[in-house]
């Protein structure tokens, strides 16, 4: 009796919990975050795009607070970035050739996006940005405070 009672347990499925959980009755409980991969309330919305200047406002002066630098990379599904001279690590490497160096090699790591804000080149302020229809119809990101287009 015991084995026909686990069988007829029934799934549903819901956003909350992050691990199964059984209900009264023999229901289980899974999150469908555990099932699909990129549901779209789990991808991190990111503000920045490759190519924006962008200045870190938090962290430690080691990992480079207050500093300006390119974004090379956006990690869309971690909700982070790397940015061009912002936090460096080192990591020792093998020569790959027998004519190849190894050594200690200093490379930027992924920072969370949150921890940026675009860095307007023209009024030389951080800023938030705000969006404006172009007479062609096309859509282009504007700084607040100065107007000025953000996107190339």
């Amino acid at each position: 009796m015991a084995t026909a009672e686990k069988t007829k347990r029934s799934i549903s499925y819901c956003q909350a919990p992050l691990a199964p959980k059984v209900k009264k009755g023999g229901k289980t409980v899974v999150s469908q975050a555990l099932i699909k991969r990129g549901v779209t309330n789990l991808v991190a919305s990111v503000h920045v795009r490759r190519g924006d200047t962008v200045m870190l406002m938090t962290g430690s002066k080691t990992v480079g607070k207050g500093k300006t630098g390119k974004v090379m990379e956006v990690l869309r599904a971690e909700g982070k970035i790397v940015v061009e001279g912002i936090n460096l690590v080192t990591r020792a490497t093998k020569a790959k050739t027998a004519m190849g160096k190894g050594g200690m090699v200093k490379k930027e790591s992924p920072i969370f996006a949150s921890r940026v804000m675009l860095f307007c080149t023209s009024c030389k302020n951080t800023t938030r940005i705000a969006h404006k229809m172009l007479e062609n119809g096309k859509k282009t990101r504007v700084c607040k405070k100065c107007g000025e287009s953000l996107d190339g």
